[in-house]
């Protein structure tokens, strides 16, 4: 079914286009979060949509349903959807991609991308990634790029990565966009991988702080100061209630990580049954899950659901 496009839009300001993913592109759900706030601050209207039919496996991203007022049954499938922004405060216009990463045919999905890309005479594309890393949840989140040239990251400090590996849709785009000529940037929050199951509004002010560099915009990030305060005062009470995570926590902040658990290596495949798989598991995940499980307790209760 390919692209739909719903409106027109007249005069556009060299706009600037910017995607995020959910899935594994999207660590503690940065990116799509950075994405989202863009929308919403500069009230975006939205203007395109990738239909869903052609590019996931609903057996493994199912769809949803809700009961509206009325009590009729509606169905939300996997969106990827885009909103044009465009605002008297902002030196640019924004073209912002808010998606889940698809299952099939990443190729013709990167074409699908390019369409809209040339649609609205795009000339520079930033996707945004988040990973997880081994950084401590006290640290300014860091932050690294992909780009076609490395001028294009200079004016905002962050440093080039030369990862080579696995990758997902927004690297897939990415290379693309390289092909094509597109002057691209990929910009890639790192995430402390023991508090992976937290929304982390660190990592997605950092994003769009780099990437307002980048494009060559304003946006006020004033927003994200209580959210970062209370995301900071939750992570230290759930440290303090449980030594595991706390003597963790510690170890990692004086260099201390064993490579390996006694008896166990980190450099076996998982095989066998459940339970000699979660005897091998880092202890990272152990804690995540941990932290996780705290999460979902209420502060005088059982945990909710």
């Amino acid at each position: 079914m390919g692209v739909t496009f719903y409106h027109k839009v007249e005069d556009a300001n060299d706009p600037l286009f910017i995607m995020a993913f959910s899935g594994w592109n999207d660590a503690a759900e940065s990116a799509t979060a950075a994405a989202r706030y863009l929308v919403q601050h500069f009230q975006g209207k939205r203007v395109a949509q990738i239909h869903p039919d052609d590019f996931f496996q609903f057996a493994d991203q199912r769809p949803t349903v809700k009961l509206s007022e009325s009590g009729e049954r509606q169905i939300s499938w996997p969106q990827n959807e885009f909103f044009y922004c465009r605002a008297p405060r902002l030196a640019r216009d924004l073209i912002v991609g808010i998606g889940t990463e698809p299952h099939l045919r990443w190729k013709h999905f990167g074409s699908d991308v390019l369409q809209i890309s040339n649609h609205f005479r795009a000339r520079m594309i930033v996707t945004m990634g988040a990973l997880l890393a081994g950084d401590l949840h006290t640290q300014p989140s860091r932050l690294m790029a992909i780009a076609t040239d490395s001028s294009l990251v200079e004016p905002s400090g962050v440093e080039i990565t030369r990862y080579e590996g696995p990758t997902g849709i927004v690297g897939v785009i990415h290379t693309l966009m390289q092909d094509e000529g597109f002057a691209a940037v990929s910009l890639w929050a790192n995430v402390p991988h023991y508090i992976a199951s937290l929304s982390n509004p660190k990592a997605t002010c950092a994003l769009l702080d780099k990437l307002s560099i980048l494009g060559g915009f304003d946006i006020s990030l004033e927003d994200f100061d209580i959210a970062i305060n209370q995301f900071d005062g939750q992570v230290e009470r759930i440290i303090s209630r449980d030594p595991r995570i706390a003597k963790y926590v510690e170890d990692i902040q004086k260099g201390q990580i064993p490579d390996e658990i006694p008896g166990v290596d980190f450099q076996d495949t998982f095989e066998g049954d459940p339970e000699e798989e979660e005897e091998k598991l880092p202890p990272g995940a152990e804690v995540a899950d941990e932290i996780e499980r705290l999460l979902r307790r209420k502060p005088d209760g059982p945990e909710s659901d």
